[in-house]
């Protein structure tokens, strides 16, 4: 686990922050669970996206398909003739830009309870597949000849990513923080090599108690405060 921070802004800002955690009825005290639940709430409230890096260096990456045909209608004066012909089909891909998390829990990549895991249940993205459609009208003097091209551009789907779902373990995370006040998770995944979840608070004050619980669990799940991965 790495992370920086000055002592006496996060002396201040556990003070503040404390109240923010949700805690065991009978503590007082932050506890691991209480920042679980704190961040889970966060989605509600605050802009977030996760990148699955695979082992190429490729984030969000999906597979998929290109189809397509083009309807072609020629006439003159006399007659009307109509064609349709595949396009070729061929393999294609993206980076997904905007995958955002809609669901945390804190479970392990067993699907048990625990308190320094975090189960990225759920996630959502803007439409990513595409049609295109086109027309072309070259008429002339004594004929015409009408072109209509259809192509679809369609990926694998989003449960790419949660199935299984990807786990952050917090006994070994990096925790960075931008000049914009984004606060960034980054772990190791199951099926990805790298999982980065950003936080893209709306204020310093939001980021504050966002950075202190993602660095309460970092602490509280790994007493070594080891080397990062």
């Amino acid at each position: 686990m790495r992370y920086e921070g000055k002592a006496t802004r996060w002396a201040l800002t556990m003070l503040s922050v404390c109240a923010s955690l949700p805690t065991i009825a009978a503590q007082k005290a932050p506890s691991a669970e209480g920042a679980q639940q704190f961040l889970a709430m966060q989605l509600k409230q605050v802009a977030t996206q996760v990148r699955f890096v695979d082992a190429a260096g490729r984030a969000n990456y999906v597979t998929g398909k290109y189809t397509g045909d083009v309807k072609t209608i020629k006439g003159g004066i006399r007659k009307t003739k109509e064609t349709v012909e595949a396009l070729p089909e061929r393999f294609i891909d993206k980076q997904l830009t905007d995958v955002r998390v809609a669901q945390l829990d804190a479970i392990d990549a067993y699907g048990r309870p625990n308190s320094c895991a975090t189960r990225i249940t759920q996630v959502v993205a803007p439409l990513y597949d595409e049609n295109k459609s086109d027309a072309t009208n070259d008429t002339r003097s004594f004929s015409f000849t009408l072109t209509y091209t259809n192509e679809a551009f369609t990926y694998e789907p989003l449960t790419k990513f949660m199935s299984p779902a990807q786990v952050i373990d917090w006994s070994n995370v990096k925790i960075n923080r931008s000049p914009e006040h984004y606060i960034t998770v980054s772990s190791k995944g199951q099926a990805f090599p790298t999982i980065h979840l950003t936080y893209f608070a709306a204020d310093p004050d939001m980021a504050d108690r966002i950075e202190y619980a993602m660095k309460f669990l970092a602490m509280s799940c790994d007493a070594s405060a080891g080397t990062g991965f």
